[in-house]
């Protein structure tokens, strides 16, 4: 009789343990520091598109609009087509630039296939 208590009691010891160990585990979002935080919510993503004449909109190859957290970032490129490599918060549709490329132009040769007989 003694040994089921003791085991009942041994199990839900441990069960308490694992359940403190998991609330103590989770991160205090209010004391992490912005540029961690947007590192952390996703990976980084690289798109193509459009920086708006303003500097501070991004419109994508497929046509959504995105606001961009660091403006600076793109600074002399508006009107232009470039590729950014990113984070994306969506739920507040923002994206934290990390670096930019300009769209390369392509430019047809004549050696291309399209010129082939």
């Amino acid at each position: 009789m003694t040994r089921p208590i003791a085991t009942s009691m041994v199990i839900v010891a441990l069960m308490l343990g694992v359940a403190l160990a998991q609330e103590q585990g989770k991160p205090n979002s209010t004391s992490q520091d912005h540029r961690q935080s947007w590192a952390a919510s996703t990976k980084a993503l690289t798109v193509s598109g459009k920086v708006s004449d303003d500097g501070k909109r991004f419109i994508t190859d497929i046509d959504t609009e995105w606001a961009i957290n660091n403006a600076d970032a793109l600074k002399g490129r508006e009107g232009r087509l470039v590729t950014i490599k990113c984070y994306v918060d969506p739920d507040k549709n923002r994206i934290h630039v990390l670096s930019v490329k300009p769209d390369a132009q392509y430019t047809a040769m004549h050696t291309d296939s399209a010129f082939r007989r």
